[in-house]
């Protein structure tokens, strides 16, 4: 599977390889470009994407803000300059990028890159698999720390946002075929919203956090 790159567009999640596609992957660099597709086939890059500062400036930076290292570092919990170099990281792999500089100059500020990129990571490999893995479960991590603060003080909440919270799961068989159709169509859903940003935001809009997990049950 591919995804979009930031936690407004999705996450990284893996997508394994033929044999076929294994031996020609082998031939391309660590990380290639197709298009608007970053492919990441090194374990040690896949894995670096789920460092938990990273995480946490990816979404930051999804509310379509502009920030600087210090103001990153204050969610993070890490100190200004560490959190510099986890910038850099991000704009090495095309998750940021700097914005124009503020009035006052003191501090370059950051923001999401404007070039809207997919991330392939490549499960083909053990390694792969478990770095694709770390990756996947530290984006449940954080997903599912935005749902418990919410439920912890939902009583405080506007009745409206009380009210439109939703969780729901099913469990349907399905085909493959028509599996890449749900797949596909609830991504189709969420896609006319996808390009806001905190400038052209409506009135009255919040971030909402939707989490799509589609996954067949393990075989026994």
């Amino acid at each position: 599977m591919t995804a979009d790159q930031s936690s407004r567009k999705g996450q990284p999640l893996p997508r394994r390889r033929s044999r076929a596609g294994q031996q020609k992957a082998s031939a391309r660099k660590v990380r290639a470009r197709d298009g608007d597709t970053l492919h990441l086939q090194d374990p040690r890059d896949i894995r670096a994407l789920a460092h938990p500062a990273r995480m946490a400036i990816i979404d930051a930076l999804a509310s379509g803000d502009e920030l600087t290292a210090t103001e990153c570092a204050a969610l993070t919990g890490l100190s200004p300059s560490a959190t510099a170099y986890h910038l850099k990281f991000l704009e090495r792999y095309g998750f940021a990028e700097p914005a124009p500089a503020r009035s006052d100059g003191r501090e370059r500020p950051w923001r999401e890159a404007t070039r809207r990129k997919r991330v392939d990571l490549d499960a083909s490999t053990p390694a792969g698999a478990a770095a694709t893995a770390a990756v996947g479960l530290a984006y449940f991590d954080r997903s599912r720390a935005m749902a418990e603060a919410f439920l912890a003080t939902a009583h405080e909440e506007p009745q409206e946002w009380h009210e439109v919270a939703s969780l729901t799961s099913a469990d349907i068989w399905l085909t493959v075929e028509e599996t890449q159709k749900v797949t596909a169509k609830l991504a189709a859903v969420l896609e006319p919203y996808r390009g806001r940003t905190l400038a052209d935001r409506p009135g009255g809009s919040r971030r909402v956090r939707v989490t799509n997990t589609v996954f067949p049950h393990r075989t026994h």
